[in-house]
């Protein structure tokens, strides 16, 4: 685990076909998914750390299931469209493409939630060691 000022190099874990970063970010509620990064390394999913811990569960789900399904070309956009966002976005797959991406997904979680709490717990004592420095000010 790497930490820096606001990010958090988790690791790096097989997530279907493929291997992807995974990565906290400090204070923030969102994720993301950057499938072509800038360094052009491996795809990084990004999750904000800055809520509870179920609520950080729920964002780590929601983007490697994103991944997932775009990976496994189960991902369409609507047209014409007006807003040019995400929630243009559907996703047509059949049971047996559910159960493939719930295989896909249980192996990087077996994985990777171990490491991804460890990140969690060390973010949450630091910012608690940080409010406890303030208040002796």
């Amino acid at each position: 685990m790497k930490i820096t000022r606001d990010l958090v190099e988790v690791g790096v874990y097989p997530l279907g076909l493929d291997y992807v970063k995974l990565f906290a970010v400090i204070g923030s509620a969102n994720g993301s998914v950057e499938m072509l990064p800038d360094d052009k390394g491996l795809t990084q999913i990004t999750v904000g750390v800055g809520v509870p811990w179920g609520e950080a569960i729920a964002i780590l789900l929601h983007e490697t299931y994103e991944l997932t399904l775009i990976n496994m070309n189960t991902r369409y956009k609507k047209k014409p469209s007006f807003s040019g966002e995400s929630s243009d976005y559907v996703f047509f797959l059949s049971h047996n493409e559910l159960g493939e991406a719930h295989d896909r997904i249980g192996e990087f979680l077996a994985l990777a939630l171990p490491d991804f709490e460890d990140a969690y717990k060390e973010i949450k004592k630091r910012e608690l060691a940080k409010k406890k420095k303030k208040k002796k000010k």
